[in-house]
């Protein structure tokens, strides 16, 4: 399974990339952690964040299925009313959808760039840039049209390896639509603290390879 990620690696990043050694691809040290044990990693997760403007608490809740742990996609529910009553105009709660983009651990794999330290190459790999549309109720108005979210994130793993507990800590920007379209209401856009925890897990779903089995 390692080989073939690394292929399909190399397939995505191109030419410029694909010089890196068949070594990389077996073994612990090998730089991936577990991380190819499988195609796809699921990941759900709790925590807890603050609208840094307001000081508003929120408790949140996500899923995440990634490729290859270097892209996937993110659903996040966020519930402000379980942690203090709103008032006027602030969010109540919100549903977040979105894509992952992680490029740091298959680049720095496929060039054989892994220092060697588990915690550390896990923890710089999982850098992530997340984008997507939100969609927000505020108290005394219902879901109005979508916005658009922009956010960075950091995972430490608190078992070791690849699949088990990781910490998360993040931070995105969120632009309602009406700010989008030039109006500069300044509750039209706010930032957004989260700290929380999170069960990976990384299994095979035969995507890499899918095609690539022997004629019967």
């Amino acid at each position: 399974m390692t080989s073939r990620a690394a292929l399909a690696f190399a397939c995505v990043l191109g030419p410029a990339i694909t010089g890196a050694s068949g070594a990389h691809a077996r073994g612990e040290g090998d730089g991936a952690y577990g991380r190819l044990d499988g195609d796809l990693t699921f990941v759900g997760g709790v925590g807890a964040g603050v609208i840094a403007a307001q000081a508003r608490p929120l408790a949140t809740g996500e899923l995440r299925l990634r490729y290859l742990e270097a892209a996937g996609i993110a659903v996040s529910y966020e519930e402000a009313d379980a942690l203090g009553r709103a008032t006027t105009g602030e969010l109540r709660r919100a549903l977040l959808a979105g894509v992952e983009l992680r490029p740091l651990f298959p680049v720095r794999f496929l060039k054989a760039q892994q220092t060697g330290h588990r915690f550390f190459d896990l923890v710089l790999d999982s850098i992530a840039l997340d984008v997507g549309s939100f969609w927000a109720v505020r108290e005394g108005s219902g879901v109005r049209r979508p916005g658009f979210y922009a956010g960075l994130a950091v995972e430490a793993p608190l078992t070791g390896g690849a699949s088990g507990l990781w910490a998360r800590l993040s931070g995105t920007v969120r632009w309602a639509a009406p700010r989008l379209e030039g109006d500069d209401d300044p509750s039209g856009r706010m930032v957004v603290l989260g700290l929380g925890l999170a069960w990976h897990q990384t299994f095979g779903a035969g995507l890499v390879q899918r095609g690539d089995e022997p004629p019967q």
